[in-house]
């Protein structure tokens, strides 16, 4: 077997405990905001700086992969993580979690997120990438699926301080091991080529397609990705921070609420795998569009379906197929259009603007639902700029953007 597939893997793990812990913030909203004695805006205020600073640090963290390499610093991510997970079981005050959760639990989760993940195997696919960046796109959802209901039983059944140091323990008793023991940067450095050809003896030094982050962001096409990104950063930021608690909000309970966002998780799971091999065939940008535009109807659905249980779980499985593509579309483009090794910098550029929509989400939610005692005007403006962000990916620019010279070390 091809080992880029076994990098893929092992990155859809991490990329599976990575996401799910990001997304599974609604359960714990209830429980934490009773014992800290705080309101729900002061709560989302802390998880929109950690959603920043989580997307702050990714273009910090893609150049470190880049000097250092994926496998130190995904390994390095991990005991970050794991440690400020255990901390947050010990937190008693709004501020110490903001230390603790908001700064130190954000570097974790950025050099253990998908920005590493689809930067790492971007490289060791061409012509597969749109299918290989799917596998991470399912795993993130898969992720949400299985971890949001899985945290809202542990809660239930032991604790919110509990749960998150069971989640610590997870991270570092799983994937750690994984990250020293299979990551590598690159296929040329095991004497492959992309896509699973073997490397000739003969073959001339290796040719790095790289575009510098001050190039790209003069290009039109960077910003067209960054700015329909941003709005699926606000979009699943409303929808993991507050999802559970408006469904409750809206009489059901809270197993139900996260069992719905299970079956979003599930339906994408399936879905996802589809969206790949649609890509490398029939192009990056119409998927692109089509998850947007059908990302705003399972909006409009999740928030108006009131008492009607069976239709919520059917619509919120169907809705997977706009869920977690988004990533995997975005950070293929970037790849076709900059280079397959830019894509750590540039990426890590554009989830910043990403992780700045769903700070925005976060927090305007909290303070929306304080003001007005619903979330009726949040989901009106995410079904708008989701439309805004499908119209925009029809039109993303395709021109060659890419810098080329050769590597010092063809093998690194």
């Amino acid at each position: 077997m091809f080992y880029g597939w076994r990098i893929t893997a092992t990155f859809a793990v991490m990329v599976f405990a990575s996401a799910g812990i990001r997304h599974a913030v609604g359960p714990f909203l209830k429980p934490m905001v009773a014992d800290l004695q705080v309101d729900r805006a002061t709560f989302s205020l802390v998880i929109a700086l950690g959603l920043f600073l989580y997307g702050a640090f990714m273009p910090l963290i893609g150049a470190l992969v880049d000097r250092l390499g994926a496998r130190l610093v995904t390994a390095c991510g991990c005991v970050v993580l794991a440690t400020a997970l255990v901390l947050t079981a010990y937190c008693r005050t709004i501020w110490e979690l903001a230390a603790v959760y908001g700064v130190l639990a954000a570097v974790g989760l950025a050099a253990t997120g998908p920005v590493v993940a689809n930067a790492v195997v971007s490289r060791w696919f061409v012509a597969r990438r749109g299918t290989a960046v799917s596998v991470l796109g399912s795993a993130a959802m898969a992720g949400m699926s299985l971890m949001v209901p899985t945290v809202a039983w542990l809660i239930q059944a032991f604790g919110w301080r509990t749960a998150y140091m069971t989640i610590g323990a997870f991270v570092l008793a799983c994937l750690l091991p994984l990250c020293m023991l299979v990551i590598r940067d690159s296929p040329e450095s095991l004497g492959l080529e992309p896509d699973g050809a073997v490397r000739a003896d003969t073959a001339p030094p290796l040719t790095v397609t790289r575009t510098p982050i001050g190039a790209a962001a003069t290009t039109v096409a960077f910003w067209q990705l960054c700015g329909s990104f941003m709005t699926c950063g606000f979009s699943m930021s409303l929808l993991s921070s507050h999802g559970v608690p408006m469904l409750t909000d809206h009489g059901y309970t809270p197993l139900f609420a996260s069992w719905t966002f299970g079956m979003l998780g599930g339906g994408s799971i399936l879905f996802t795998l589809l969206l790949g091999p649609a890509s490398d065939r029939f192009g990056r940008r119409p998927v692109l569009a089509s998850i947007y535009g059908g990302r705003a109807l399972v909006f409009a659905a999740l928030f108006l379906i009131r008492d009607q249980p069976t239709l919520m779980l059917t619509v919120a499985f169907v809705g997977g197929l706009t869920l977690a593509g988004s990533m995997s579309m975005t950070s293929a483009l970037t790849a076709d259009i900059y280079g397959r090794f830019s894509v750590g910098t540039i990426l890590g550029s554009i989830f910043l603007v990403h992780q700045t929509g769903a700070a925005i989400g976060s927090w305007t939610a909290g303070v929306a639902f304080e003001a007005t005692g619903g979330y009726g005007v949040m989901y009106v403006i995410a079904c708008v700029v989701l439309i805004a962000a499908a119209l925009v990916s029809l039109r993303i620019d395709a021109g060659d953007r890419r810098v080329r010279w050769v590597a010092r070390d063809a093998r690194a």
